[in-house]
């Protein structure tokens, strides 16, 4: 860890006394890839850790109140795991037939954390908590400077010890 330490700060001892300068840009795509991260590493480490197997689509399920106004179909399909039969809930967005075969991806010592192996399926989660995050750094970001930004056009971002995060605005002329 004290190498990693020593290439971002080179020639420092101790990460108190690294004093890192950003640009408002790079400090926005730091901050997206810090919040991004965990969601899409968390996808990774399922994905490496699923298993594939061939599943049928059985019948069509509906929800709660959604059933009653026809908006919240979706299909459940079945997977063999040994002599063991695993349903789950597919995305409401797949336009299965009965009795129809797709791939799903399974954890092992989880079946029933099942999902449809396809991109949408897989993604479409680790999009939609990833968004919330994102979109408020993009309100943050574009905030024009008549409107008093947090970071202003122009500024630098300095990161250290005392104080940790320390916004140098341009001087204006």
């Amino acid at each position: 860890m004290h190498w990693i330490l020593m290439y971002i700060c080179p020639g420092l001892l101790f990460i108190q006394s690294c004093v890192m300068a950003f640009s408002k840009n790079q400090f926005f795509l730091i901050l997206g890839i810090v919040f991004i991260a965990p969601f899409v590493v968390n996808k990774l480490v399922w994905l490496a850790n699923s298993q594939l197997v061939e599943g049928e689509m059985r019948f069509t399920g509906h929800g709660n109140l959604g059933s009653a106004l026809g908006i919240s179909s979706y299909p459940v399909i079945k997977f063999m795991l040994g002599r063991d039969s695993i349903y789950f809930n597919g995305n409401v967005n797949l336009d299965l037939k009965p009795g129809e075969h797709v791939m799903v991806r399974y954890q092992k010592n989880n079946p029933s954390d099942a999902i449809v192996n396809n991109f949408v399926c897989i993604w479409m989660v680790t999009v939609a908590y990833a968004l919330l995050p994102i979109l408020v750094l993009l309100v943050v970001y574009i905030i024009p400077d008549r409107l008093d930004p947090i970071i202003p056009k122009g500024s630098s971002v300095i990161i250290g010890k005392s104080p940790l995060i320390r916004i140098v605005h341009k001087k204006s002329d």
